[in-house]
């Protein structure tokens, strides 16, 4: 008879007893782990690299090893000996900031505040001595013009200043006509051909501006790239005409005109590598700079024109030396504002329509993601956008010339200034010019209802009573200076309370605000 097999034990058990095994298994394991951390055996030990000896040359790689290892042992004691020698010397320096010494204190209450300095460089007083400097000295004045509004850009007073000397030429630079439509350009070069011998010019603006080299290094013509608008055009039609004023002898040709239309970029391009500075900020050029283009012409830079108050508010805005911080961007916005079409304002900005100013700053700020605290539109910041736009290089905007010619050049000035040049050559190159260059079409572009011939200052008495404006480069520096003081003036007016016992009240200045409401009629002064 067959015993009966007996059945194994089974190995199951429930969850809780396994997961309190494992446990206790970790937790043992974490001790141990522990305990060997703290005698140091759990370093792995180091694998002895040893040599075998049929390794040729055994006994140069042993030297070798050796040597490494005691220059090692070298350099971890020189680095130990920096380290105690740099200790120490902190070690002193804290021990003398600890015991300060009369000396030190004598010498903090003899510091005494630099006095502010006005900005007498970039007065408007400096500005008209430079421009009459570039008008004495040169023998050809160029009327750098904005194409956009060449009429806004002409100075009546700079004109009539150059117009009064016998041997003196004076000759029109119509500068940024790739911003404005062909068929608008082509009235202009009628229009103010009239009068002047003018020649279309395009610089190479947004070269010069990041990617121009510096001095020295010459632009490769085959390896610029047309669509980015490197290309010049109307430099070699300007310099054939300098050439043919000047066979016999070397002449100066000086440059003026208003902020921003262009001038050292005009200077750069004809030496086609930047050695001037050019920039979107106004009052970049300050003194009178001289650029030699060859051996027979030499180019003077000027800054700015001086802008009389006595002109319409938004001129004095566009053609202004100088930018200042507490203008007003909104009352300026709505200056230009009013003198555009409202459909074609709502096809560039992409907005719809608009009752008044405030309302399209509104709607531009919610368009371009502007907006203050509590989700309120930052209409400010819109506006000095909008502003700055509107003053760069990018926008394309035009005027329309008047139906009559100005009435400060007579016919003899005319014929005078139009001697010894070659007028049929110049409006040929004019036309080729105008062919090579992207114009935009008037559907893209901006009609401006508003083009009046600027007044300037060219006499330094004249603008005695007007503040001197610094530009924003300098007020950066004065600043610091700024704020020292009136620190020092609020902790002496604190000194004086506390010993007297009273409290002081700062009286605050209201000033009236400018009617801004006000209408220019700009067609009164053509009639």
């Amino acid at each position: 008879m067959k015993r009966p097999k007996l059945k194994k034990a089974s190995k199951r058990m429930s969850c809780s007893k396994r997961f309190k095994i494992q446990k206790k298994v970790r937790e043992h394991r974490r001790k141990v782990r522990k305990e060997a951390k703290k005698k140091g055996g759990n370093r792995k030990p180091k694998r002895d690299i040893t040599i075998p000896n049929d390794a040729p040359f055994k006994e140069d790689i042993l030297r070798e090893a050796e040597q490494r290892k005691q220059r090692r042992e070298e350099l971890r004691r020189q680095q130990k000996l920096e380290r105690q020698k740099e200790v120490a010397k902190k070690r002193k320096v804290e021990e003398k900031k600890d015991k300060p010494t009369e000396q030190k204190t004598e010498v903090k209450e003899k510091k005494k505040i630099k006095p502010k300095t006005p900005a007498v460089k970039n007065s408007t007083k400096s500005l008209c001595r430079e421009v009459n400097k570039v008008i004495e000295a040169a023998d050809v004045i160029l009327e750098v013009l904005d194409a956009r509004d060449p009429l806004g850009s002409r100075c009546v007073q700079a004109e009539q200043a150059v117009l009064q000397c016998p041997n003196k030429k004076l000759l029109l630079v119509l500068n940024k006509m790739d911003l404005v439509p062909r068929n608008n350009v082509e009235k202009w070069l009628q229009f103010l051909g009239n009068e002047l011998p003018v020649i279309a010019f395009k610089c190479a603006t947004q070269v010069q501006e990041k990617n121009l080299p510096g001095a020295g290094k010459r632009v490769n013509p085959a390896c610029v790239d047309l669509s980015r608008g490197t290309v010049s055009y109307g430099a070699s039609s300007l310099l054939k005409i300098l050439h043919s004023l000047c066979q016999t002898e070397a002449i100066k040709v000086g440059l003026i005109g208003f902020s921003n239309v262009g001038k050292s970029s005009l200077i750069n391009t004809l030496k086609q590598y930047k050695v001037c500075n050019v920039g979107s900020l106004r009052g970049t050029t300050r003194i009178m700079q001289d650029v030699n283009i060859d051996n027979r012409i030499k180019i003077l830079d000027s800054p700015s024109l001086v802008v009389s108050p006595d002109n319409p508010p938004v001129t004095l805005f566009m053609r202004s030396a100088f930018h200042r911080d507490d203008d007003d961007n909104l009352a300026h916005a709505n200056k230009i504002l009013k003198h555009c079409e409202k459909q074609q304002i709502m096809l560039r900005y992409n907005v719809p329509d608009y009752r008044n100013s405030s309302e399209f700053l509104d709607l531009l700020a919610r368009r371009r993601g502007l907006y203050k605290k509590k989700g309120l539109p930052d209409v400010e910041a819109v506006a000095k956008i909008f502003l700055a736009e509107w003053m760069g290089a990018r926008l394309c905007y035009y005027t329309v010339p008047p139906a009559s010619c100005s009435s400060h050049i007579d016919a003899t000035q005319t014929s005078a200034m139009k001697k010894r040049v070659n007028c049929k050559l110049l409006d040929s190159e004019n036309k080729k010019s105008i062919k090579g260059v992207r114009n935009p079409s008037p559907s893209c572009s901006i009609p401006f209802n508003f083009s009046h011939i600027t007044n300037g200052i060219l006499d330094e008495n004249e603008i005695i009573e007007q503040k001197q404006e610094p530009s924003d480069l300098d007020n950066e520096e004065e600043m610091e200076d700024k704020d020292i003081g009136e620190d020092q003036k609020e902790t002496q007016d604190a000194e004086e309370q506390s010993a007297s016992g009273k409290k002081t009240v700062k009286s605050v200045s209201f000033d009236k605000p400018a009617n801004t409401d006000e209408d220019y009629d700009f067609n009164a002064d053509f009639n």
